[in-house]
């Protein structure tokens, strides 16, 4: 161990210091970390720890995400929209009506903290998304050409008589996700890095889904709402492939089984248009209450740049990437027929990254 030391010692007293005040005094040859390449440490490592980590700080971390997002919920068609002639046959193709699936910008923001004991460390990660889809749909007043049908158990348009000249959709969700894992990121070859990772997921939503329907004398309205939380163990794995010592492709994959409670409710009513679906008679007024096991599965795939500055004190490092995430069972509207209507939640989109180990 004192040869090892040695030689290092003497190789960076050999080597040019940088032109810059704040390496002196120069870096600690012995870090515990082997930054870019695993040729540090002793030859009993079998995988050096890959860090990143900083000279003389805090060995602590912070990231900030921009993400922009598209979210879309299985299951929430609430019409059909089709050509027709004489207001009955139909004379071409139609197509269901659903929210219209937007991009829509959040961010996360984490703090990290490595550690002495064998280079692993702690991440705790907060996710935060808003998202508000609304599809509209207007038949032409005649409605001899255009026709507009209920799907499924509406009660939007169960008190309207035919034909509909308008509907509506508008699915709202408040996103927010709160991980924290325990991993440890260490050299496996000499231009590959492996971070597995294991830890919680805890989440909160609320999601809001409102149906509005109209012929020429009523208006009626399904209000949907559900009130989310799960909690789950988590786990996973993040990978790097250097190509030099600054940039990387790098893939992530994360799996977690959550227990989760939903709160669903719905109200459904119907009232004249000179009154308003605010003065509506109620017709349907029902709630539901569900705790199940879902799995959640998480994949990213992008690019990295990092890079060490200031003698090693301090390290900055850019992630840019596509992210998908799959949440299994999310739609459990209630439906008068099979109680839900048991629909996926999936966001996938653009992902940046930033991140400073001081």
């Amino acid at each position: 161990m004192n040869i090892y030391k040695s030689a290092l010692l003497l190789l960076t007293a050999s080597a040019p210091l940088l032109s810059n005040d704040c390496c002196c005094p120069p870096a600690d040859p012995c870090a515990k970390c082997a930054q870019i390449w695993p040729t540090r440490g002793p030859d009993w490592i079998i995988t050096p720890a890959a860090g990143p980590c900083v000279s003389r700080g805090w060995d602590a971390y912070i990231t900030a995400e921009f993400i922009y997002w598209t979210t879309r919920l299985d299951n929430l068609g609430f019409a059909i929209f089709e050509p027709v002639q004489n207001g009955t046959t139909v004379t071409g193709r139609g197509n269901i009506l659903h929210p219209d699936w937007k991009f829509e910008p959040g961010f996360k923001v984490g703090v990290g903290l490595l550690f002495d004991h064998d280079a692993w460390d702690l991440y705790v990660n907060y996710t935060w998304l808003r998202v508000h889809d609304t599809k509209e749909k207007i038949a032409v007043s005649d409605s001899q050409t255009q026709r507009i049908r209920p799907i499924g158990d509406s009660a939007a348009f169960a008190n309207l008589t035919q034909p509909i000249l308008f509907a509506s959709g508008r699915w709202e969700l408040d996103f927010n996700v709160l991980d924290a894992e325990l991993g440890r990121n260490f050299f496996i070859s000499r231009y590959l890095k492996l971070r597995p990772h294991f830890g919680l997921k805890g989440t909160w939503q609320d999601q809001d889904y409102l149906v509005i329907g109209q012929d020429e004398e009523l208006i009626s309205e399904d209000k949907n709402s559900m009130h989310y939380w799960g909690v789950g163990i988590r786990a996973g794995l993040d990978t790097a492939w250097h190509f030099n010592q600054c940039f990387s492709l790098i893939g992530e994959v994360a799996i977690t089984a959550l227990w989760e409670k939903f709160e669903t409710e719905r109200k459904s009513g119907a009232a004249p248009l000179e009154v308003g679906a605010s003065e509506s008679i109620t017709v349907l007024y029902v709630e539901n209450d569900i705790h199940t096991l879902k799995p959640v599965l998480e994949f990213l795939l992008g690019l990295r740049y990092e890079t060490w500055y200031c003698c090693d004190r301090y390290h900055f490092g850019i992630d840019g990437g596509w992210e998908l995430q799959w949440w299994s069972g999310q739609n459990q509207f209630f439906n008068q027929i099979v109680e839900s209507k048991c629909g996926d939640l999936n966001l996938n989109g653009f992902t940046l990254k930033f991140r400073l180990d001081f």
